[in-house]
């Protein structure tokens, strides 16, 4: 890997700050949010996938192109976006890049769902999504 990337990669997540309340309302413990400085916002066609045949095809084996378990909050988006980049989609949640698709393409996006019918719920959808 490029020096600069490394580089590039290791101030990134120095910056990165996981603040966290103690409890919530209700008693419970409030997830903790994430601030990442100079995070770009970015316009995208979002939409949804899940680990079927349907939806995969011959890829339907359960692991994403990077090679991990479709399971999760996964992102699948165009090679401009390494594996492992952080995005905040809304209504999803913060996720990394870890597939591909064939006809992810541009300012598209395709987030995995656990079913098919969640994917379609959800739609396409275009989102101000944070690219970290």
């Amino acid at each position: 890997m490029d020096l600069k990337i490394c580089a590039a990669i290791i101030v990134i997540m120095a910056t990165i700050f996981i603040i966290s309340s103690p409890s919530s309302d209700d008693g419970g413990l409030q997830a903790p949010v994430i601030f990442v400085p100079n995070a770009i916002i970015k316009e995208m066609n979002v939409s949804a996938y899940c680990p079927c045949v349907k939806c995969c095809g011959i890829w339907s084996d359960g692991i994403t192109a990077s090679g991990k378990p479709a399971e999760g909050l996964i992102i699948a988006a165009p090679p401009i976006y390494a594996f492992g980049t952080i995005m905040d989609v809304p209504g999803y949640g913060v996720a990394t890049v870890q597939d591909r698709g064939g006809v992810i393409k541009g300012n598209k996006l395709d987030l995995l769902f656990p079913t098919h019918q969640e994917a379609l719920n959800f739609g396409r959808q275009y989102l101000k999504v944070k690219i970290y």
